[in-house]
């Protein structure tokens, strides 16, 4: 499903590693190489012949592979290449994709998660089924609040989700997943799988830092042996990051308004930190935002929810950045058009040096 990687036949030599000369030179029975243009030549130097020099000079001796003296003795000569090895398997320098899904988990996103939830199948299936080349899939899921029902211990911004808690979550232990670390694999039921990580709740605090949260978990805070991180986000891995929220964040934001974003740093930050942590390669990372932003889909109810920030940093990848409406009813289109945009960044990714 996943693999789409060609081989190469390894070369072999003739009759089990023993090589026949080169055009223009024949073993003969005795072990003589003789010229493949004349076999039948005599040793008499007569035109035609194996010794016939071409400017009628003196007599050279008959050929042989290694120019020795001839000498119808010498043993045959073998060319013993041995076992020769496979040709490397090629893969396309685009076989990773790490997602990372930074959810809202604020009192006003149920509604979100769910509909996130339910679409996430056509997603997946479509990366699957569009990205050929992708042999192996990390995802993870993190919150834009310090999340407490999650495990000891991972408790903090940007620790990935194994368990939920609190209104409308899932309430359940998701992970470690099958590979046994705090991200889903393509060894895991993603759907099934996602869908218990991702319904975090929306207990959460109204203060989101959704792009603390993202800078962070790039970054690979807690991304060291034994902590809660630990193996997520690879250098060499195409970098999808997902951020579902339905307000603002980030300075420049009304000052003092409820929900406001508290998060360090502005978009230009953001980006040059981001593309800093995967190899200063922004083809290698793609950002697809379902937000609230300034012509989406979602009524201008309060000011503050326009989060324009979040938009500015999305269309900094180009077109490796997508921007879609978090109040759509439907999802499916926008995900269908964001695999496309995954797809057509895989086939530009750059493979670190």
């Amino acid at each position: 499903m996943l693999v789409g990687a060609l081989t190469l036949g390894a070369c072999s030599g003739d009759d089990g590693g023993e090589a026949v000369a080169d055009e223009g030179v024949n073993l003969d029975s005795g072990g003589v190489a003789t010229s493949a243009a004349d076999t039948g030549a005599d040793d008499t130097g007569a035109p035609g012949s194996a010794t016939d020099s071409a400017d009628d000079g003196p007599s050279a001796d008959t050929m042989s592979v290694d120019d020795g003296p001839d000498d119808p003795g010498d043993p045959p000569i073998v060319f013993d290449l041995g076992a020769l090895p496979d040709a490397p398997e090629l893969t396309s320098a685009c076989s990773k994709v790490d997602f990372l899904f930074v959810i809202d988990n604020s009192g006003s996103m149920s509604t979100y998660q769910q509909r996130l939830i339910d679409n996430f199948p056509v997603f997946i299936n479509g990366i699957q089924d569009s990205l050929d080349d992708v042999m192996t899939y990390q995802v993870g899921v993190v919150t834009t609040d310090n999340y407490t029902p999650n495990a000891a211990g991972c408790n903090g911004l940007p620790s990935l989700v194994v368990q939920t808690g609190g209104s409308n979550s899932s309430n359940a232990v998701c992970g470690p997943y099958n590979e046994g670390f705090n991200f889903m694999t393509e060894q895991d039921d993603l759907s099934s799988s996602f869908s218990c990580a991702a319904q975090i709740g929306s207990s959460g605090s109204g203060l989101e830092l959704t792009m603390q949260a993202v800078e962070g978990a790039v970054t690979k805070t807690e991304g060291g042996i034994g902590q809660c991180n630990e193996g997520f986000i690879r250098d060499d891995a195409l970098l999808v990051i997902v951020i579902i929220t339905d307000e603002a964040d980030g300075p420049g934001d009304p000052d003092g308004a409820p929900g406001t974003g508290t998060s360090l740093g502005d978009p230009t930050s953001w980006f040059e930190a981001i593309v800093a942590a995967k190899m200063g390669i922004p083809e290698n990372i793609v950002v697809l935002s379902l937000i609230n932003y300034a012509g989406g889909s979602c009524p201008p109810v309060f000011p503050f929810e326009d989060g324009q920030n979040i938009a500015d940093f999305t269309t900094m990848f180009g077109a490796n950045g997508f921007l879609g409406g978090i109040c759509e009813l439907d999802y499916e289109p926008m995900f269908t058009q964001a695999v496309g945009v995954i797809d057509e960044a895989c086939e530009n990714f750059v493979a670190p040096s």
